[in-house]
Parts: structure tokens; C-alpha cells; sequence
């Protein structure tokens, strides 16, 4: 399998998507197309738009719908509006050129004071064993007036999950409930993963929360960063990762 093939996007989208268990937290995502951002806008009312082969939130767009016509699209930490779908549209084809997007139903993430956070979360297993384990989380914060959660490109904050639950608006929900279904969703998602890619053993899972607390996985990467980790003052997760990853 070439590298492109193992950093493609909508095919580990479709693959999950196929799978009753997983759909309840999977985001509706569609090839980008014309009539595909219509629907999806007009469904949605905002959408993001990603490439099908990307890292580090690079090539991420918002496109809101404002009404009477009239569009939002946000990018890295600038906002263009514009009237008319036709001419969003060509904006659009423009930014992305000839490069396969896909469009996903935006997640209204909760928020550490006005800036949203996604976790990553680690799931790996040893050489030989089929036990998965979750090695690690960690909150992504997105930096001020960014769509991104990635901290480099946004200039963002890396947390405990568990304080950034406690600073967020999920803070009178149930923090053991929450961080209990991220640990099984994402185990869910490796064992189904592990269907098409039976030999794979490491997975890094940017899973969202929704303002009721609902989890969602915006993407599963197959060949994840492990800096987020090695940048926290302990370093245990970072350690068992790495064993892990050594098998």
C-alpha cells in the first residue's frame, strides 16, 4: 500500500462508516463536489472542508451559510464573506485547486473560554497481541480566532483532558462518564479499523465533544504524531507510547 493510500482520508472515513456501531459518532462527511457542499450547507448551515490527504490542520476551511444568500468562508485566522453560492463556490475551487477535499458536518466542539478543543487519543497494541490498549490523551486547544485545534499552525494550548474538561463548557457534565465513552469509542474504532488493516498497530484518533457531551471522531490517523505528548511536563503517556510503538 503506498503512503498516499495509508494517509487517505475518506477511504478509512468510508471503511468506518460502513460499520452500524461507529456511525452514531462519525460526522457526515461527503467527497467535496458542487452539489455536495450545497447539500451539505444547506443541511448544516457549516461545514468544514479538508483534504483527503493532509496533516497538522493544513488546508482546513470553515464555510458558514449567514442566510439570504451570503457566505462565511474562514481559513487559518482570516474571514472573507460572499454573496452568492456560485461565487463561494469558485472561491473555494479556487483555495483548494485541483486537490481531492471532503466536506464534514462541522461539530460545535466545546470550548475552552471561546477557543474549541479536540483530544488525541492514542490506541495501540504489542507485536502478536490483538489487546487493545488507549495509551494516551491529550486536549488540543485552538488558538485565538482559529478553526484548527492542531497548537503549531493555531498557535494553540496542549491540556490534560481531564483540565480542559474542568475549564470547559462540558464542566457540570460527568467527567468519568466523558473520558470512559472517548476510551471506548476508540477502541471500538481500532478493532473495526483492524478489519482493513489487520496488521496495523498504532492509531492516533482526533476525537471531538460536542457541547452535550456527545463524542465524535472527526478523523483516525494512521501515522500519528506522537509530539503532542512528548511536549507535556510528565511524560508517561509519552513513554508507554513509545514502548508500544517499539512492540
Amino acid at each position: 500500500m503506498s503512503r498516499d493510500m495509508r494517509k487517505n482520508k475518506w477511504l478509512r472515513y468510508s471503511f468506518m462508516a460502513e460499520d452500524d456501531r461507529l456511525t452514531p459518532y462519525l460526522p457526515k462527511t461527503k467527497l467535496f463536489s458542487r452539489r455536495s457542499l450545497r447539500k451539505m450547507i444547506d443541511k448544516y448551515k457549516q461545514v468544514i472542508l479538508k483534504p483527503v490527504i493532509g496533516h497538522r490542520g493544513f488546508g482546513v476551511i470553515l464555510v458558514s451559510s449567514s442566510g439570504n444568500k451570503r457566505y462565511k468562508v474562514h481559513t487559518e485566522d482570516k474571514k472573507k464573506k460572499i454573496r452568492g453560492f456560485r461565487k463561494t463556490y469558485r472561491y473555494l475551487k479556487k483555495l483548494i485547486n485541483s486537490r481531492p477535499y471532503m466536506v464534514q458536518q462541522r461539530i460545535h466542539l466545546a470550548k475552552v473560554g471561546n477557543r474549541p478543543f479536540d483530544i488525541r487519543v492514542m490506541v495501540q497494541r504489542k507485536k502478536k497481541s490483538d489487546s487493545w490498549r488507549v495509551t494516551g490523551k491529550v486536549a488540543k486547544v485552538a488558538g485565538e480566532g482559529y478553526i484548527v485545534t492542531n497548537n503549531k499552525r493555531s498557535k494553540g494550548t496542549l491540556l490534560e483532558v481531564k483540565t480542559a474538561i474542568q475549564k470547559s463548557s462540558l464542566k457540570d457534565l460527568s467527567e468519568s462518564a466523558i473520558l470512559s465513552e472517548i476510551d471506548r469509542v476508540a477502541l471500538l474504532s481500532a478493532k473495526i479499523l483492524t478489519l482493513r488493516y489487520p496488521n496495523h498497530r498504532n492509531y492516533g484518533l482526533d476525537v471531538g465533544v460536542d457541547q452535550n457531551g456527545h463524542i465524535w471522531i472527526i478523523e483516525a490517523n494512521r501515522l500519528p504524531m506522537t509530539s503532542h505528548f512528548r511536549k507535556l511536563k510528565d511524560q508517561t503517556m509519552y513513554r508507554r507510547i513509545m514502548k508500544y510503538k517499539k512492540g
